[in-house]
């Protein structure tokens, strides 16, 4: 049961189709197949390699999904560069030209299968477009980083079936002298770019207060620099006298605590007068 449950998100779609594929099967079924198949498999390999995922694959037609707007158009525009040089080699007229629409949508994704307003929404810009070219619609266009090299021309507000609203579309090509980006490295495997900011930033965090706590050293103990003044006993304003401990001056060990117990006894008899301090 848990394939058949709905996953809906916003996302980047990809659709392309052969232009005039119907003439091109009524010239040669079985080769105009063959060709259609390998450009739609080099395609795929493009889009996976700018982290696109290919979710349809039938007949004429491909459906892909993108996280990222820059990478889908960069695909569809290496792969045209590609099925044109591809296509300038063959010295016969069943040439697959391949048209390309990208727009941003709601999509629904059950049983391998995605639906939904951005998949229709891709089907009709991809209709605008010329064969070999490339259509795109607002919201791509807004998302599209100005540094990258394309060259993009308005083509207006279109009415486009079943939408209410016109949507505005552009024709995108790579600016003359200009290259592609190459692909950039696949996340790794289950962290998003946002994981990735946050793993950063606590490293980065960790660093700086594992910098600040070697600084403070809060283990080593502080010490009061040495003063005369603290250390220095205070005088008594009464008169004072030191016992010092009598020492044995005989040979007989077991003597010594016959001197011990004089000096206690003295301490403790001098200490009886209360006009004398006694400092033992």
């Amino acid at each position: 049961m848990g394939k058949d449950r709905l996953s809906g998100k916003l996302a980047v779609i990809l659709h392309a189709d052969i232009a005039g594929s119907t003439a091109l099967v009524q010239l040669d079924e079985k080769l105009a197949h063959e060709r259609i198949q390998d450009a739609f498999g080099r395609f795929s390999e493009t889009i996976e390699n700018y982290q696109g995922h290919v979710q349809e694959l039938r007949g004429d037609a491909l459906l892909a999904e993108f996280e990222r707007a820059s990478d889908a158009v960069t695909a569809a525009l290496a792969f045209q560069a590609e099925q044109t040089n591809f296509i300038a080699q063959l010295d016969d007229d069943l040439k697959p030209i391949v048209r390309v629409g990208i727009a941003m949508g709601e999509v629904i994704i059950a049983d391998n299968t995605i639906t939904g307003a951005g998949v229709v929404l891709a089907q009709r810009v991809e209709q605008l477009a010329k064969p070999g070219s490339l259509c795109i619609t607002g919201a791509i266009h807004e998302a599209l980083p100005q540094r990258m090299p394309f060259e993009q021309e308005n083509l207006g507000e279109q009415v486009l079936k079943g939408f209410e609203e016109p949507i505005r579309v552009y024709t995108v090509g790579l600016k003359d002298g200009a290259e592609l980006p190459e692909p950039t490295k696949a996340y790794e495997k289950g962290k998003s770019p946002l994981i990735r900011s946050v793993i950063i930033a606590i490293a980065i965090a960790l660093l700086f207060g594992g910098g600040l706590v070697i600084w403070l050293q809060p283990w080593v103990p502080e010490y009061e620099p040495a003063s005369v003044e603290k250390m220095a006993i205070p005088l008594p304003d009464k008169p004072s006298i030191a016992v010092l401990p009598f020492t044995n001056m005989s040979s007989d060990a077991e003597q010594e605590y016959f001197s011990d117990g004089i000096t206690e006894d003295i301490i403790t008899d001098l200490s009886k007068i209360s006009g004398l301090f006694v400092v033992a």
